[in-house]
């Protein structure tokens, strides 16, 4: 017999009592389905893999792929993992409940509404843009992506669908500051250091760092040719300031890898960097962490303590992926100890550097600025002239834009029917 789940409301306004605030905040993150129903899940599967930016294909090749291939055979299997992750008190998924969290007390601390948009299902980015512009006094919004790296499939689909909302709804009035991608900002690193510290008091191998995999195509094609297909790029930051590439998702993480080494005090054979959730047949980046989980008993690495940094919230690919199905793996491979660092989620240190990273985007909104027909002002991290220039959204097709593996700047969104 089918199980019936009952979910739990999703408000998306948090703070609404401070009716005289100029200043709103908006949190945008991936999203969960409603429940682990296999319709609930197939229908979020659906939103989710026809977005463009993370299927880089044409729409009629992906719209055959994701609804006539992909998802009818995922959705079950998906169905059954998100099962295992399902609150049954809270009657929600936790990166619901955790974002839910964040939103709340970082409305407390800072006096100001903060609402909570996710990029796929509910509550949506659009419910949640509306919510803050029922607020009477609101000139001013800050658009906070929970993503402490950029990449195309995360930060930059959630901005450019924030921005096609503010459009579709008209709310061109708000001035518009975008928080910049945060995986180096020194309060955050504090906050992610504090949060493993106490993981390593015991005996342990090797700190392995686990970032969200994306393909190899995503890299900016320069990158890949200069730098290499595997990895390197920490070592070359020159050559990313030179050409204007400092949003490079792999250069961008294996940076996090160096802060955490630094800022713990690590030797750096004491910490490795994997990717893991890959998905399809593709090329990934390397090394995967679906291979080196094999590896690492018969290397002599038997205690491993795993952190997530690119995870803000603990959600299936933390709980499910890392904590439960590698942690069986390296178990049954022989591992002694498998140490899971759970994500920040609310936790207060990172409440309060997210709050001074809010702050400090408001107090320099001539950084990056550029202009859209939705925002007046958008607030985002220096581009160079020349990207500025050839990817000026009012100088470039939103179709044209599928194949670009970078966007500095938050552009629209797809037009429906391209």
């Amino acid at each position: 017999m089918t199980k019936r789940y009952s979910p739990a409301p999703r408000p998306c306004l948090y703070g609404g009592e401070y009716q005289d605030a100029r200043c709103g905040v908006l949190l945008l993150n991936l999203g969960s389905p409603d429940s682990p129903a296999v319709e609930d899940v197939h229908r979020y599967l659906d939103e989710f893999l026809m977005d463009r930016r993370v299927i880089g294909l044409t729409q009629w090749v992906r719209y055959l792929l994701v609804k006539k291939m992909i998802v009818p055979r995922r959705a079950p299997r998906s169905a059954e993992s998100y099962a295992t992750i399902w609150d049954e008190r809270a009657q929600n998924f936790p990166l619901i409940t955790h974002s839910a969290a964040i939103a709340e007390q970082l409305s407390a601390l800072r006096h100001e509404p903060v609402a909570l948009g996710m990029r796929y299902g509910s509550p949506t980015t659009g419910e949640a843009l509306e919510a803050l512009a029922s607020m009477p006094a609101l000139e001013e919004l800050v658009i906070a992506p929970l993503y402490p790296h950029y990449a195309r499939s995360s930060y930059e689909t959630a901005v450019a669908y924030a921005l096609s909302e503010l459009r579709r709804l008209g709310l061109g009035h708000l001035r518009v500051r975008l928080l910049a991608p945060f995986y180096a900002d020194e309060h955050y690193r504090e906050a992610l250091a504090a949060s493993v510290r106490p993981y390593l008091e015991e005996p342990f191998d090797r700190l392995i760092v686990s970032m969200h995999g994306i393909p190899t195509s995503h890299i900016p094609k320069a990158c890949r040719h200069d730098n290499g297909v595997v990895g390197g790029c920490a070592s070359r930051r020159s050559w990313h300031e030179r050409w204007g590439e400092e949003d490079c998702y792999r250069l961008q993480c294996e940076e996090t890898k160096d802060y955490l080494c630094r800022d713990l005090g690590l030797a750096p054979d004491k910490v490795e960097l994997v990717y893991q959730s890959r998905l399809g047949i593709h090329e990934w980046m390397r090394p995967y962490m679906s291979e080196r989980i094999h590896q690492l008993v018969p290397e002599g690495v038997k205690r491993v303590v795993v952190v997530c940094p690119g995870f803000v919230c603990d959600c299936l690919e933390t709980v499910q992926e890392i904590d439960d199905y590698y942690h069986g793996i390296f178990e049954r491979e022989g591992g002694e100890r498998f140490s899971y660092v759970p994500c920040l989620n609310s936790s207060p240190t990172f409440i309060q550097s997210l709050s001074e990273l809010v702050t400090a985007t408001l107090a320099d909104p001539c950084r990056g600025r550029t202009r859209t027909s939705a925002s007046p002002v958008v607030n985002s991290w220096e581009a160079p002239e020349s990207r500025v220039r050839t990817r000026s959204p009012e100088n470039v097709h939103p179709a044209r834009w599928g194949s670009m593996s970078t966007v500095k700047l938050p552009w629209p969104e797809e037009p429906a029917g391209t």
